[in-house]
């Protein structure tokens, strides 16, 4: 039986809009015309929805279970850029999930008989052969906020309070927006959200996305129930979720009046990313890349939203996004909750202090000179042993820098892995950031930094 057969788990989904009103959506989600799944959305203040919108909203979830589904029926109005976004996403994210899923193997979550052979890892079988069926036509006439403010992603980890620093310092109006998943993963946002939402104004959309991920993974045999449904600080099948939570705030852009939307997306360093067997991937963060960036902005242009997608943070790696939060932004450093598995205790939310997130989070704080009790860690705990124990999802230079300084007690300052990088393709420093942003945030940065670096040769040099 030909690869992407044998892993085929649904004929087809099928997106429909169940309803939506000026604060929250339905979609339905159809799994071979057997079983349905609602998908809703819950706004905390007014928002402008339409069919399309909504619609949008149900495809981008959906794309999550491409690679492994014949046919996805988009049964609501489309537009010729959406369309050619969808198709790109889909495609994108097969190959995501291909290689990061079944090649690449972090945790177990497929069973065995459904691995890709040696001679199955081709570009064929990676890129799928999901048929994208679009029922009717939209045209766009949406409009956007030019003169209006940034909206950054909150989701409580120290990258998307950093950039809400950030921009509160520089522009005084900037914008905290939260997508409030219904499980326990709301938890590491609930204490940013409780605190912000008290002091400035914010936005807030609540959503059963987690339920349908729950949903959608029970229904697929391919995978292994008891490595899928056991604690693992990461997921089965999903990697496309940042889109699910950008296309949610399209029906606040112009009440919020927001005209640009950031995203803590930090360094991922070049050098360390060579394709797989020759198949070019993102190594599971395509919708955390300037690559994605840049194809979302297209995409809000040509709907007419006219929003830019950035980061403040895409040339400098954690330590020194930790650094300049426990030092120049405090309050917000408090607020940091970095972990999948947060508990409540004593009227406060406690991170477990255990998982990879974890202890990454508290190699920085050590890094950066902070005190990891003020956020509930311990602050002395054999750190080292549990990290030589674990896979750590951080970059193998950064891991090293930041163990070797813990252990030895004095950090290599001279590294690039305290700098800020001109990534390949650039011709200036900080190239992906609005220019009108670009000198206020790299004053900022450079504070906390060592210098620029750039490649030369796969290495990385001063200059």
């Amino acid at each position: 039986m030909p690869f992407l057969d044998r892993i085929r788990c649904f004929e087809t989904l099928e997106i429909s809009v169940h309803s939506f009103s000026k604060n929250f959506a339905k979609i339905n989600i159809s799994l071979d015309n057997r079983e349905k799944f609602t998908l809703e959305y819950k706004y905390d203040h007014e928002v402008e929805l339409n069919e399309n919108l909504a619609g949008l909203m149900g495809a981008t979830a959906v794309i999550n279970y491409a690679l492994f589904t014949g046919e996805i029926i988009f049964d609501f109005p489309t537009s010729e850029s959406d369309r050619k976004m969808i198709e790109e996403m889909v495609k994108i994210n097969n190959i995501e999930v291909f290689i990061n899923r079944l090649c690449r193997i972090r945790y177990p979550f497929f069973r065995n008989e459904f691995l890709p052979a040696d001679e199955e890892v081709t570009q064929e079988n990676a890129n799928g052969n999901t048929k994208l069926t679009f029922r009717s036509e939209y045209v766009d006439n949406y409009s956007g906020s030019p003169n209006g403010r940034s909206a950054i992603m909150l989701s409580g980890g120290k990258e998307s309070l950093l950039s809400y620093g950030i921009m509160r310092e520089l522009t005084g109006n900037a914008l905290p927006y939260f997508f409030n998943e219904s499980g326990g993963h709301w938890k590491a946002a609930k204490h940013s959200h409780d605190y912000l939402s008290r002091v400035t104004e914010s936005a807030r959309v609540w959503s059963n996305i987690d339920r349908f991920y729950n949903f959608m993974n029970h229904r697929m045999p391919i995978l292994d129930p008891v490595v899928s449904f056991s604690w693992a600080d990461d997921y089965p099948v999903q990697l496309f979720l940042f889109p699910v939570y950008l296309f949610a705030t399209f029906p606040s852009l112009k009440i919020k009046g927001i005209k640009d939307i950031i995203m803590g997306n930090e360094m991922d360093d070049p050098a360390e990313e060579p394709p797989y067997r020759g198949i070019k991937h993102y190594y599971g963060v395509y919708d955390q890349s300037p690559d994605f960036q840049r194809r979302f902005s297209k995409y809000t242009q040509e709907k007419g939203f006219g929003i830019t997608l950035w980061s403040a943070l895409y040339d400098i790696y954690g330590s020194v996004v930790e650094d300049i939060l426990v030092n120049r932004y405090h309050d917000l450093y408090l607020l940091q909750r970095s972990c999948h598995s947060c508990r409540y205790q004593s009227g406060d939310v406690y991170p477990c202090g255990k998982c990879t997130k974890c202890l990454g989070v508290r190699l920085f704080i050590e890094y950066a000179h902070g005190d990891p009790e003020e956020i509930h860690y311990p602050l002395k705990t054999n750190l080292l042993d549990m990290v030589k124990e674990e896979k750590m999802k951080l970059d193998p230079d950064e891991l090293e820098f930041l163990t070797d300084g813990l252990q030895s007690g004095d950090y290599d300052m001279n590294t690039q892995i305290t700098g800020i990088h001109l990534l390949p393709g650039e011709t200036e420093i900080m190239e992906q950031i609005p220019v009108e942003y670009r000198e206020g945030i790299y004053s900022i940065i450079s504070e906390y930094t060592n210098g620029n670096w750039k490649l030369d040769n796969s290495k990385w040099i001063k200059y």
